[in-house]
């Protein structure tokens, strides 16, 4: 069910004060909602990793030139320039990767770069000194240098695969990812008997919003039920975009029962949320949801027809409910 309020109409007890559906500034998404992933943020990191090894390797380049020029006269100077450092500091500590710092090799990035300008200005030393750069150090740089290069590709490729992963519109992980998903789970199943259920949402009679408002505000409202549902799942849960205005929640170590309970919390949360919209309006939307077991036994594919055929017992029950799946009713 849907329905169209002005956003001052809407009575506090409606919304609790983790759902506060106040715009963040530049954003249709709810404030305390963001934190679905954005395509937009990690493409622009890994633009970020790329300038990073642009200008490593422009100062490797230069090093070399100035290395083979002036070896043997006095006055060399080695040193990584303090620019290139400030530059890069600049980088690595600047809010467009917050989407990658979390990743352990972000960090090593820094471990690298810094092994590579003790190493690049011990050479510095020596070749002053002495007038010639010793075979022993500037192989030790050079192997700083190869070990920072490697340790940013590998990074870049993690995150190249991260984006495969990602639904562009709404943020959360894709079909592909939900099915890599529940091959973990279901290989878990069969190692240790943990339990797991998947959980298929859809957004009631979702046709009419687009029909009655348009596709702009019907991809706000996916994308805030999308960061409404990752928001409030378990840590170790994920919610992935099925299609459409489906989406499905793969929710590890639960039975039926406890997994009612955790979507059953999530739908009363989304049935009781006005979605803000445009021109300071709200949309109220709600949502069917079928619940499965997922076993190593029958596997992936048949957690998803039963999660489906949950569902559409759901729709049948009159929807904005939950429907947990049996093999008496619904086989």
């Amino acid at each position: 069910m849907t329905s169209l309020k002005d956003r001052s109409a809407v009575s506090s007890d409606m919304a609790s004060a983790d759902w506060e559906s106040v715009a963040a500034p530049g954003s249709d998404l709810p404030a305390a909602l963001i934190g679905a992933e954005r395509p937009e943020e990690i493409l622009d990191a890994l633009r970020g990793l790329e300038r990073a090894m642009t200008d490593q390797t422009e100062w490797l380049k230069n090093w070399h030139l100035h290395v083979l020029s002036h070896v043997g006269q006095s006055g060399l100077d080695v040193a990584v320039p303090a620019a290139i450092q400030r530059d890069f500091a600049r980088w690595y500590q600047g809010p467009q990767h917050a989407v990658i710092a979390n990743n352990p090799l972000f960090a090593e990035i820094g471990d690298r770069l810094r092994s590579m300008v003790r190493s690049a200005n011990a050479v510095a030393r020596i070749a002053r000194k002495t007038g010639s750069v010793p075979a022993s150090d500037y192989s030790e740089f050079m192997n700083a240098v190869l070990e920072f290069n490697g340790v940013v590709r590998r990074l870049q490729n993690e995150t190249w695969n991260r984006l495969a992963n990602i639904d562009p519109l709404t943020g959360i992980g894709n079909r592909h990812a939900m099915l890599n998903k529940l091959s973990v789970e279901c290989d878990r199943h069969a190692r240790h008997k943990m339990p797991c259920c998947v959980a298929m949402v859809d957004l009631d009679h979702f046709k009419q919003v687009n029909d009655t408002f348009g596709h702009p505000v019907g991809d706000t409202v996916l994308r805030s039920v999308a960061s409404l549902l990752a928001a409030g799942v378990r840590p170790y849960d994920q919610v992935f975009r099925y299609g459409g205005e489906e989406f499905l929640m793969c929710l590890p170590n639960t039975d039926t029962r406890s997994a009612w309970a955790i979507v059953e919390r999530l739908r009363l949360r989304l049935a009781n949320w006005s979605i803000p919209i445009k021109d300071g309006k709200s949309l109220n939307v709600t949502a069917s949801i079928g619940v499965a077991p997922l076993t190593s036994e029958d596997g992936v594919e048949a957690a998803l027809e039963r999660g489906d055929a949950a569902l559409y017992a759901a729709k049948r029950n009159g929807r904005n409910c939950v429907h947990v799946w049996s093999d008496e009713r619904d086989a």
